[in-house]
């Protein structure tokens, strides 16, 4: 019979393995999850056979929680997971995507939001669907939230029908990352906390 062992954060012991990452406010994708001073993304899945490397049947758990903060004129806002290949570079594959969220017409500063998600590992291959991912994000949606009143909204990735199979080359060294995309400057999305976790 099998049993979890063991669960591990994948990230760093240091502030930036788990700390904020940057602020998106333009017109772009970036990443949302910290990186280390060489770039990299702090939350990395080593090849097959090394230390909390890519195999058939692995879970990885991501959390994620920051802020929005929106202006008069509405934008759409799209989250979506990630992998870097090689952990370097801007070669990203996308694991799991939402539909875009508009962010309405009123002015709300620091509107909290909390991400959780899950990586399976279906496949150690280089080519084919080898990762299967969901998550799901809470994102208060008033400035002064009230018992018995829309206070939050589900956004979840991908947006219908469940896991998102996607081809990542699991052969080899993948960052995991939060990435997000704004379509005009009209917000601003912080991740305030980030944490990456193998479920073995």
């Amino acid at each position: 019979m099998t049993s979890q062992n063991w669960v591990s954060l994948i990230t760093p012991d240091t502030i930036q393995g788990s700390g904020p990452g940057a602020t998106l406010n333009t017109a772009t994708t970036a990443t949302l999850s910290p990186v280390t001073g060489s770039a990299a993304d702090a939350a990395q899945v080593n090849p097959p056979g090394a230390y909390q490397g890519w195999a058939v049947g692995d879970l990885i758990r991501v959390c994620g929680r920051g802020y929005v903060t929106t202006t008069a004129t509405s934008t759409t806002m799209t989250i979506l997971l990630a992998s870097r290949v090689g952990n370097a570079g801007t070669t990203y594959v996308t694991l799991a995507t939402s539909a875009g969220v508009a962010t309405g017409t009123g002015a709300l500063t620091g509107l909290p939001w909390q991400l959780d998600g899950l990586i399976r590992c279906t496949n150690v291959a280089t080519t084919g669907n080898t990762l299967s991912t969901q998550f799901c994000m809470w994102l208060q949606n008033s400035a002064s939230p009230a018992v018995a009143t829309t206070n939050t909204v589900m956004i979840s990735g991908p947006n219908a029908s469940g896991e998102t199979a996607a081809a990542v080359d699991t052969t080899q060294v993948q960052g995991i990352s939060l990435r997000g995309t704004l379509a005009g400057a009209n917000a601003t999305i912080v991740c305030t906390q980030w944490f990456v976790e193998a479920l073995c």
